[in-house]
């Protein structure tokens, strides 16, 4: 039977539209409600200042190499750029008897880190030091492995290796917290690739609470935590909003509906950036931290990794870092976020500053108009634009040199092998490389 030209359809799409339409209208009558002005939105761009310090961005690469039978050889580098000086780099080369690219990630993430310590001990005063990544997802994911260990969560040896190599790396974002503030400079953490939702829950669900005094207490103990907590009660709650704020609350609690979503709903897509806001713990690793703290935390982690791995090298290194590890972790910064977009219709660029020492673990999310402290970082940023794909160049040229890319790889084994045969070992490579570039880093996905 030959096919007909047209739309077999059009008739029973036009008959169900006009259906929607009037569903439309029937809900809209009664749901609409005008959302509080985008207060939190300065519109436009600081202009950017002469006299400041050297701008210095790091970022990171990776690969892992599987072996014949069992485990993996992993490299891990990172490079620091410096404005008009001389780069910092480092170089990691571990073997660990699994293939997991969360235990390359780790080792990545310490990598970068302690380039970046070296950098803040280098750079004057006033520098601005730009790191690659999201603050509060790097801090959380590696507090998180090391709670799943601590918890006797982990199914594989690969969970025990991450949180290892994530302890030391939580111990390099305290020691670069502290020297940034000894030295003063100012630590930036950039995110092209986010999603997430606290700015929206906060704005839409104090709105909310604010004309519905009952649900105050609740939703003041559900933004205690990111992710948002309590969300059933909430659900359940929804019975008290009034139709007229429903849709607000609605969307307060649509976990679809990101940041990005809401600020083009709300400011716009013009130039300018957002207030800070400074974001809390997930309340499941708040509740793991609550049962004998970081101490006991770490503690637990440490014996377990011990019972694990036995004899292996490792346990011990475990040990010795569960050592220092406490205080070093109780100094944890929380991130305080904004979001800046430096071209019209641009996704915005969510930035991340460490707050004070220790304050990660703090419960509550605080909104606050920001500094100039804020003003010179986002002036910065847009002295660096160069368009959305080089959306900053700093960042683009450590990315550039740090990315490890398959051929680089295969160069290394083979190297490699030679060293190893020079000196009577035999590896087997099982050429199935796995390669870890720095964007995107599924491991730091917002959520």
């Amino acid at each position: 039977m030959p096919r007909l030209a047209g739309d077999w359809f059009i008739d029973l799409f036009t008959s169900e539209a006009e259906k929607l339409i009037e569903s439309l209208r029937s809900r809209s009558g009664g749901r609409q409600v005008d959302v509080p002005p985008a207060y939190w939105w300065i519109p436009g761009l600081p202009e950017p200042r002469g006299g400041r310090g050297p701008v210095a961005a790091v970022d990171g690469g990776g690969g892992l190499e599987p072996l014949g039978g069992s485990g993996a050889v992993y490299i891990a580098r990172a490079y620091g750029y410096v404005e008009g000086g001389e780069p910092e780099r480092g170089l990691e080369l571990r073997f660990y008897p699994v293939r997991e690219t969360r235990v390359l990630d780790a080792l990545r993430s310490w990598l970068e880190h302690r380039i970046a310590v070296r950098l803040a001990y280098r750079l004057p005063p006033g520098s601005i030091l730009l790191m690659d990544g999201s603050l509060w997802a790097t801090v959380t994911a590696g507090l998180t492995a090391l709670a799943r260990l601590a918890s006797r969560g982990v199914q594989s040896l690969s969970w025990v290796y991450t949180a290892l190599l994530s302890g030391y790396m939580l111990a390099e974002v305290s020691g670069l917290a502290r020297a940034a503030r000894e030295r003063g400079i100012t630590v930036a953490y950039v995110s092209k690739d986010h999603g997430l939702r606290a700015l929206k829950e906060k704005v839409l669900l104090e709105a909310v609470a604010e004309r519905v005094r009952a649900l105050q207490p609740l939703v003041s103990r559900a933004l205690d935590y990111y992710p948002l907590a309590l969300r059933e009660q909430l659900l359940e709650a929804r019975r008290l909003v009034p139709s007229e704020l429903r849709g607000v609350f609605d969307a307060a609690l649509d976990m679809s509906y990101r940041d990005t979503s809401f600020l083009n709903d709300t400011a716009g897509p013009g130039l300018g950036y957002s207030w800070l806001l400074r974001m809390p713990p997930p309340q499941k690793l708040s509740q793991a931290l609550a049962r004998g703290g970081v101490r006991g935390l770490i503690e637990r982690a440490a014996a377990r990794a011990e019972a694990l791995l036995a004899e292996e090298p490792e346990a011990e290194e475990f040990r010795s870092l569960a050592e220092r590890l406490p205080r070093l972790l109780d100094e944890l910064p929380c991130s305080r976020m904004f979001y800046v977009r430096l071209g019209v219709g641009d996704h915005p660029l969510l930035v991340e500053l460490p707050g004070e020492p220790g304050c990660y673990y703090s419960p509550g999310r605080v909104l606050e108009e920001p500094g100039g402290l804020v003003e010179e970082v986002v002036a910065v940023l847009r002295s660096g634009y160069a368009g959305p794909e080089y959306y900053n160049v700093q960042l683009i040229a450590a990315h550039m040199n740090a990315t490890l890319s398959s051929s680089q790889l295969a160069s290394y084994m083979r190297l490699l092998e030679q060293l190893a045969a020079a000196r009577g070992l035999q590896l087997r490579l099982a050429r199935r490389s796995l390669i870890s570039r720095s964007l995107p880093r599924k491991r730091r996905r917002l959520v």
